[in-house]
């Protein structure tokens, strides 16, 4: 037996899709979350970028130490690091004769902050000592309490 039903009055339609008015609230409510969450985020990933180069930072300074201890003397760029500096100059001979095959660090640039800049690295005059830092996220020109270093 087969049952039937029959609509009497108005049209039923299958209703499909959004309405506008369903589509605005739903963009409202996204635009709230992102305000809300966005900045708190934008925080923690400022917060990690500082950190990542604080780490970088660490790793070329126990780089340098490794340079030192062969070579006998800090680098005079970081450059030498990767690329066995020529004697003459800053290196003789005999200091360079103890650089480590296939460089200090496992690739063959000097890797650069998480913004894309160069590491700043400078010797102190006494030859003993040096300044290893980076300009930090507003780059080069940003004031020295915006730069990022180790202890």
């Amino acid at each position: 037996m087969i049952f039937s039903r029959k609509i009497t009055g108005r049209a039923t339609t299958a209703r499909s899709g959004f309405s506008l008015m369903e589509l605005m609230i739903a963009i409202a409510v996204l635009g709230l979350i992102l305000a809300v969450a966005g900045p708190a985020l934008m925080r923690q990933y400022r917060s990690a970028q500082k950190k990542t180069a604080m780490t970088s930072i660490k790793l070329l300074k126990s780089t340098i130490e490794m340079f030192e201890l062969d070579v006998g003397k800090l680098p005079e760029k970081l450059r030498d690091l990767v690329k066995r500096p020529s004697p003459g100059g800053y290196y003789n001979s005999e200091e360079i004769s103890n650089w480590q095959d296939g460089g200090y660090l496992k690739t063959k640039k000097v890797p650069v902050d998480p913004w894309k800049n160069k590491f700043r690295y400078r010797l102190i005059p006494d030859g003993r000592r040096y300044e290893l830092y980076s300009y930090g996220p507003n780059g080069k020109g940003s004031p020295k309490s915006e730069w990022i270093r180790t202890k």
